[in-house]
């Protein structure tokens, strides 16, 4: 399909529709999750953990995070450890949480010539719209898609081929865009282009491992590919 980005030489994209992830892409959120995490870990009788190694966890879903962070307890203990971060979240989800280098410039530029926008993530859509409105970016997006808005979640392609429908545009001129392994599963699997930024949660060699089309340092580098 596409060669993965080297020596800074960058191919150009032709499409219609952008689809983005969020934590990690458009947003570093790994404090404000270590602190919902971390509160969690505390009242469950667990120790804390630095936000280095909270952020490994992330992308995944909340459950999927608890697991990681509380291996050998049970589902019950689990689904009380999910419930109890979602509220302390809820709570402090915009404390510590920014918009990386670039984003809302790039968002803006492509807001301008008229190119469609989505966000599909794992996170739950409530929250996921409570972030975008709070970084005054929801105004952007055609779609948001959380991890609890359909029956199945990255990396099954069903979000990117329910965004792709309703926005009536061709796979051929849709691209993902993520810091995860699961975006570059989900868009291989949906049929589309995929891009992956390693200034995320994950590492390039990840991205690499997974078969991203082109991987980019800094996101104002899409205003150069994306055509």
């Amino acid at each position: 399909m596409h060669e993965t980005l080297k020596e800074n030489v960058l191919e150009t994209m032709e499409t219609d529709l952008i689809i983005f992830d969020l934590d990690g892409t458009l947003i570093d959120s790994s404090e404000d999750i270590a602190l919902a995490a971390n509160r969690v870990l505390a009242d469950l009788g667990h120790t804390k953990m630095d936000s280095g190694r909270v952020k490994e966890g992330i992308g995944w879903g909340v459950k999927t995070l608890l697991e990681k962070m509380m291996p050998g307890e049970g589902a019950e203990r689990i689904e009380y450890a999910r419930m109890k971060f979602l509220e302390y979240y809820w709570e402090n989800t915009v404390v510590n949480t920014y918009l990386y280098k670039g984003v809302r410039e790039t968002i803006d530029y492509f807001s301008l010539i008229n190119k469609k926008m989505a966000v599909v993530t794992n996170k739950p859509v409530k929250y996921t719209e409570k972030i975008l409105t709070e970084l005054a970016l929801s105004r952007y997006f055609n779609l948001i898609i959380g991890g609890d808005s359909l029956q199945n979640r990255k990396p099954h392609p069903e979000p990117v081929e329910m965004v792709v429908s309703s926005l009536k545009v061709r796979k051929e001129r849709v691209v993902i865009i993520g810091d995860s392994p699961i975006d570059c599963e989900t868009g291989k699997r949906a049929g589309i282009a995929t891009i992956g930024v390693e200034y995320g949660f994950r590492s390039r060699k990840e991205l690499e491992d997974a078969g991203c089309d082109i991987i980019i340092k800094d996101f104002s580098d899409l205003k150069k590919i994306l055509s």
